[in-house]
């Protein structure tokens, strides 16, 4: 706030200066501004012509595969239009209303100068004091800043272009350049051409008095007076009255400097504007709409972050939120209309399949509130473990409903995929458990909070491994309430590339099972996965591989060196552990190698529900690439049935194994590092002794506390420690239940009796597909 008042207080002495120096005469005046740029490079008429007429060129987008992509030219639309074939009414409407003397000028209007100092020295309102010439200098040869220097170098820039170019060629120039917010699909447009087009469905030449009235008061606001959202929606009718009000000034500048009738002001008064707005028409740039999106907002950020770095202002960039949005907003018209070359990660055969494959899921539920339907929505996102490329991805069901990238660009609660992440990957880390360690699966009550398991049930002690594997909640939170205030441990998140963690989730219990202020993107949750498929190391999820500018010169190329997150010992571990979710009868997947059409062996999952099942995810790999996904409404709202996720997920790696069985390469096994080894624990303190299983080389036994803490005796002061020497660990007195010849009857139901019978069901959720429950109290892990 001091800044800005600081440079107003400079602005308004800059202009009375002008203004003073204005009324001791033009030439001194001149002569003054003429002084404060002496260091400013004289422009050639050519190089003012070229800068001029340099209205954009296209930037290139290529596959990482080889294939182009396209041109990047349909997020900032622009047609360029001669003289001749603008409109008499819109050249009269842009005269009339931003320079009335624009043909008598010298590129600079004197008095418009003077009010503009009066305006700017009173506080009162600004009635303006550019030039048509002037804005094309402001938009063509300058940049966006707002300084002294830079109104003078306005200033004399304008007089050098009067001086070189007729007024014509100005005035087509200017209304070749000028914003006008955006068209009916969406898209930023600038030109009048492009507005006509975009606005109404014609050709400028073609716009009546009311329709040029109405474009040509854009330019002044075009996001304030364009009549279409992001989305290509008509804006609501209070949001379109400002437009209709600059209209109507427009319309009565015309009608003082004689370019209307009286008749024809009353007339295109009553013209309704809204009646005639184009219909959304798509184009050939949608082909692949999600990419493109992404692309250009991927590009913006770099070339915004590499901006702000050679101004040494990254420390603005990242905690600025107007600087970074300005400095993005402006990277992202010079990347559109600068003729750069971008080559991208993504492989074009499994993009494209991946696309095909989401049409299986179009028959998935909707569902209505407020008279909107919204279909169940997917994100998902495939990355090559080595490297961090995102080789592929699904943004959403149909671009033209919703233009919002569900796998980069949306945060959901990422339900009980963030358990090895954030509490198991880091137990195991800190050395709390190996995988055969005791926990305890038992309810609770902190300050009020008394969570549950997916079954409303708990089965008291247990392996951390079938914890895991059954998506158990009370084993988890009672295990992540033993360290979480250490370091803290989301720094383990923030390592493998979530971003948007808040105070609150670095010290709320509940981030154990997913409760978390923003949540995770699929493509941050996908790449955290994959940091356990590269033996601890996480290398950064990227679209973008290489930036060229229109010189060709390499200014990007991704490089990222790996983070070391988890020891290379607990990453196997974890995926040892992940792959019972799949391969054991207890997991919360044991169907799923059914339904695939390679072995499951080697593979690794976690699923994950958030409450209600608004959240439905499924998140796993092999040793060449990580697939997440989600599925869920943009309107938040229960998911009839929790297994819609499995059901996609089963469906992608089954088309990307048909499409290339390399890239999964199924029968490869991870490779066992010499820090694991075979030995027999005691599960309750990981003292030697007890049952087999694979742990951490030199894991260590637990202390009193440390064992206390880790069944959760700070959330729960009833647990009691007990000599190791007397806890019994024993096999299950009972042995899981198999499906009985009912359940196995009801699998054979048809779809809408499942789906009926899935909907019934009236549960607190945090997790998927329930497995039997086990009776004792003390059990251990299946032979």
């Amino acid at each position: 706030m001091k800044i800005k008042k600081i440079l107003t207080s400079m602005t308004r002495a800059i202009l009375l200066s002008i203004g003073l120096l204005i009324s001791l005469g033009a030439g001194l005046a001149i002569g003054y501004v003429g002084g404060l740029v002496k260091d400013q490079p004289v422009l050639t008429q050519k190089e003012m012509k070229e800068q001029i007429n340099n209205i954009s060129k296209n930037s290139e987008v290529y596959f990482g595969s080889g294939e182009k992509l396209g041109t990047i030219n349909s997020e900032l639309i622009r047609k360029t239009v001669t003289y001749e074939n603008i409109g008499d009414n819109v050249k009269n409407a842009i005269i009339a209303s931003e320079d009335s003397n624009f043909y008598s000028n010298s590129g600079i209007d004197i008095w418009a100068v003077l009010r503009a100092t009066h305006s700017e020295a009173t506080g009162a309102r600004s009635t303006g004091g550019s030039t048509i010439t002037q804005q094309l200098v402001k938009n063509q040869l300058l940049d966006n800043s707002r300084s002294y220097e830079r109104k003078a170098k306005e200033i004399l820039l304008a007089l050098r272009v009067d001086s070189h170019f007729s007024k014509n060629e100005i005035l087509e120039n200017y209304l070749n350049v000028a914003p006008f917010g955006k068209n009916s699909l969406g898209q930023n447009i600038s030109g009048i051409e492009t507005a006509a087009q975009g606005v109404f469905g014609v050709h400028s030449k073609d716009l009546n008095i009311a329709q040029a009235a109405y474009l040509v008061g854009f330019v002044q606001s075009p996001y304030r007076y364009t009549p279409f959202d992001s989305a290509g929606n008509i804006r609501p009718d209070e949001e379109l009255q400002a437009g209709f009000e600059r209209q109507q000034y427009v319309l009565e500048r015309m009608l003082s400097n004689d370019f209307i009738t009286k008749e024809q002001f009353e007339e295109a008064k009553k013209f309704d504007i809204k009646g005639a707005y184009t219909k959304q028409k798509y184009s050939e740039y949608t082909d692949y709409p999600y990419i493109r999106d992404e692309v250009t907002s991927s590009v913006a950020e770099i070339l915004a972050e590499q901006t702000a770095k050679k101004n040494n202002r990254e420390e603005e960039f990242k905690n600025d939120s107007d600087y970074r949005n300005e400095l993005i907003e402006k990277s992202r018209i010079k990347f559109i209309t600068g003729g750069y070359k971008v080559k991208t990660t993504l492989d074009k055969k499994l993009y494209d399949t991946l696309q095909e494959t989401k049409k299986q899921f179009a028959s998935y539920p909707t569902y209505t509130q407020g008279g909107v339907v919204y279909p169940l929505e997917i994100g998902a996102s495939v990355i090559e473990n080595n490297t961090g490329k995102v080789l592929a991805f699904i943004g959403g069901m149909d671009y033209k409903k919703q233009q919002l990238n569900h796998a980069t660009r949306t945060r959901r609660s990422p339900g009980s995929t963030i358990k090895p992440l954030l509490v198991y990957g880091p137990a195991i880390d800190k050395g709390y458990i190996t995988p055969n360690s005791t926990v305890l699966d038992k309810r609770f009550n902190h300050y009020g909070w008394k969570p549950e398991n997916y079954d409303m049930s708990e089965r008291g002690y247990l392996p951390a491994r079938q914890a895991l594997a059954r998506s158990l909640n009370l084993p988890t939170v009672r295990l992540y309430s033993a360290f979480y205030k250490e370091d803290p441990v989301t720094n383990y998140l923030e390592k493998m590339g979530v971003e948007g963690l808040t105070e609150s989730d670095k010290t709320n219990l509940a981030t154990a099972i997913g409760g978390m202020t923003y949540g995770l993107s699929v493509t941050e949750n996908t790449s955290a996965f994959s940091t356990f498929a590269n033996k601890g190391e996480h290398k950064k999820a990227h679209i973008i591989e290489e930036i060229e500018n229109n010189d060709g010169e390499l200014v990007y190329k991704a490089d990222f060196s790996p983070v070391k997150v988890f020891e290379e010992s607990t990453s196997y571990l974890i995926v040892d552990m992940l792959g019972d979710v799949i391969n054991k009868s207890y997991g919360t997947s044991h169907d799923m190698p059914s339904k695939l059409k390679f072995n499951s062996k080697n593979l690794f999952v976690k699923t994950g529900t958030s409450e209600y099942y608004k959240d439905l995810w499924v998140v796993g790999g092999s040793t060449k690439i990580t697939v997440g996904l989600w599925n869920g409404y943009d309107s938040p709202a229960k998911v009839p049935s929790y297994d819609y996720a499995q059901r996609s997920w089963i469906a992608v790696m089954n088309s990307i194994y048909a499409l290339d069985k390399n890239l999964i390469a199924p029968d490869t096994a991870f490779s066992r590092p010499q820090s694991v080894i075979d030995s027999s624990i005691n599960g309750y303190n990981n003292a030697k002794g007890g049952t087999k299983d694979i742990v951490p080389n030199g894991f260590k036994e637990l202390s009193k506390e440390k064992t206390l803490a880790k069944f959760g005796h700070n959330i729960d002061k009833g647990i009691s420690f007990s000599d190791p020497s007397k806890v019994v660990v024993t096999k299950p007195v009972q042995k899981e239940e198999k499906k009985d010849d009912k359940d196995k009857k009801e699998e054979k139901k048809n779809d809408k009796d499942k789906k009926d019978k899935k909907e019934e069901r009236t549960v607190t959720i945090t997790e998927t597909s329930p497995p039997p429950i086990l009776k004792p109290t003390v059990i251990t892990d299946e032979e």
